[in-house]
Parts: structure tokens; sequence; C-alpha cells
């Protein structure tokens, strides 16, 4: 009985920790990728460096709590280094801790460049460890972006964000494996040029988009929030299932004062009352008890209350004994 009961009050406690969970969604941020079509000699870095100027940039709106999506295998190497013993047991991190997303962050880039010809290679072929030369005067930066529901795969707001700007151009340097790196609010000489300034300006138009729309609860939450609401209710039954199972007088200490197998572990509390039963034995020729009736006698309450017994007071005159049962309803 007192594992039961423990099982239920537990379970009542994760239910309120649920409850109690932070409102703001979880989100990330997914590399962009961009039109091949019209972008030559787009990198895979390019969409990550820009990813990370997205991250940092909806962390500051507070709107979401913002999850780490461009380093994932640096901390799982962390997982795998206490997997390995390298970490104490009591500092290394185990696997099952990442918080869930809500929602994905995901932009392709349509442009990135000049107007008339976009990335100008001069020559320079993708892969090799020259240049992707920028030298046009006047760029431009088209993003097309949208929430998506992690949960659900369902598309939440979507937008399209353009920024314009003229004057000196920048070098995007191969970096390593070919992967053309160099995007960044780190970059000063990026961050002086026309191409990231109007990488900026497109990423302010995307925030101020995303600032003010509206976003729904994830699909991840309802289904969490069903759960932990079947998981109360299947709780907080078994719990007033408890509570109506039928206890005894254990003893009567004095007139008027009983002693009765019922506690807090059953949810009695001080000042509940309960109805008080005679219980009337039909015996055999043997003596041996082969029925027994339950006689409403009157009502006792319960005023000191502890973990599987309380001591309660009758008001009746009926003469009380050991074994008489008690009932909440």
């Amino acid at each position: 009985m007192k594992l039961r009961t423990a099982a239920i009050l537990l379970a009542l406690g994760l239910m309120r920790g649920l409850a109690e969970e932070s409102s703001t969604p979880t989100i990330f941020v997914a590399p962009l990728d961009g039109d091949l079509s019209q972008i030559q000699g787009w990198q895979p870095a390019l969409g990550e460096g820009l990813a990370e100027m997205l991250i940092t940039e909806l962390t500051k709106l507070n709107k979401f709590q913002v999850l780490e999506s461009t380093a994932l295998g640096n901390l799982k190497e962390e997982i795998k280094l206490g997997d390995e013993g390298y970490v104490a047991k009591d500092e290394k991190v185990e696997k099952g801790g990442f918080s869930g997303a809500d929602f994905m962050f995901r932009g392709k880039v349509t442009r990135f460049g000049a107007k008339s010809q976009g990335v100008n290679l001069e020559g320079v072929v993708p892969g090799s460890l020259g240049g992707l030369g920028l030298k046009k005067s006047k760029s431009d930066v088209r993003i097309d972006w949208r929430i998506v529901d992690a949960f659900n795969r369902k598309v939440v707001t979507s937008g399209q964000a353009v920024g314009e700007e003229s004057g000196v151009g920048f070098n995007v340097g191969v970096g390593i494996n070919g992967r053309g790196g160099g995007i960044g609010f780190d970059n000063k000489e990026f961050m002086n040029s026309a191409l990231g300034k109007a990488t900026v300006k497109a990423i302010n138009a995307i925030m101020a988009d995303v600032s003010k729309a509206s976003v729904p609860v994830s699909g991840r939450r309802q289904a969490k929030d069903k759960v932990a609401q079947q998981e109360e209710a299947g709780a907080s039954a078994a719990a007033a299932a408890l509570k109506k199972a039928p206890g005894k007088v254990l003893a009567v200490p004095a007139k008027g004062v009983l002693i009765v197998s019922l506690g807090s572990q059953q949810g009695f509390k001080n000042g509940d009352k309960l109805h008080l039963y005679e219980a009337v034995d039909t015996k055999d020729e043997k003596g041996e008890v082969v029925f027994t009736e339950e006689k409403l006698v009157g009502e006792i309450t319960l005023e000191s209350v502890q973990a599987d017994r309380s001591k309660a007071s009758y008001a009746g005159t009926a003469e009380v004994k050991s074994g008489w049962i008690v009932k909440a309803e």
C-alpha cells in the first residue's frame, strides 16, 4: 500500500513539474541552402555562417529558446569522452539530455552577391584553394525562410527578406576541404563590405517578421500535454480510489476517541469526516464468520493524521469497538 501511494504521489508531482515547464518554445536553425541555379559556387560553410548569424539574432528576440544546431558534432564528442571514461562519472554529459525542438528555422538563399551576375568566380573552380571574388559595387541578398513545427512538419510562418547595399566588394575565401567561409558577425571585412551590410539588412528584416509572428503551441508540446493530462487523470483516479478504500477502527482508548487505519498515505488530512459503520457478523454452526453487514452508526472527525493511521473523535452514543469500519463515503 505504501509503495502504491508513493507512486501515485510521485506521478502527481511529475505532472505538476511538466505544467511548470518553461513556456518559451524551443527552436533550432538549420544551415541555409543556396540556390545553385542562381548562385555559382555556393559552399556549405556559407550556409552555416548565415545560420550562425541567425542564431545570434534569434537569441536576442527572447521569443524562443534557441538550441545549438551547427556544433552538434562537438556536443556528441563531449558525450563520447564521458562514455569512454575520459570524464569523471559525476561530470560527464549523458545521452538523452538534449532538449527537444518545438520548431525549426529553415532558409534558402536565392540571391547572394551582385544583382546581375551573383558571385563572380573569376575562373576559380569550387573546392580549390582560390577565392570566390565578389568585386561588384552593388550587392543584394535574398533569403526565403520559414518556421516549421518539428513534430508534425507543418509550416507555421514564412517570408522573404531582401537586403541591398552599395559599397566595397568582399572576397569569400575557400576554407578547409573546399568549404567556403568568412561569413559572420566576427569577420570585420565581411561586415564592412556591401555584401555583409546587405546580409545584415536581410537578417534584420527576417527578425522583424519573426518578432511579430504568432506561433502556436507546438505539436511536441501538445503531445506532451496530452500524455501528462492522461497520466494525471489516471493518477488522480487511482488516488481517489485509494481514498475510497475502507479502513478499520484499531482501538478505542477513551470514550469518543478512536484510532483508525487511515492516514495521509490514503490522502486524508486533519478535519476530514468519515462514516463509521458497525460490522455485524453472521457466523455458521462452527462459529466462523460467513457474512458481514455494515450498519451505519454515525460520523467521525480526523483530528491527528499520521501516515497510516489517525486519531478521530466520535460524538455519538454507540459503544464503538475495534474492527468497526470507517469510510470516506
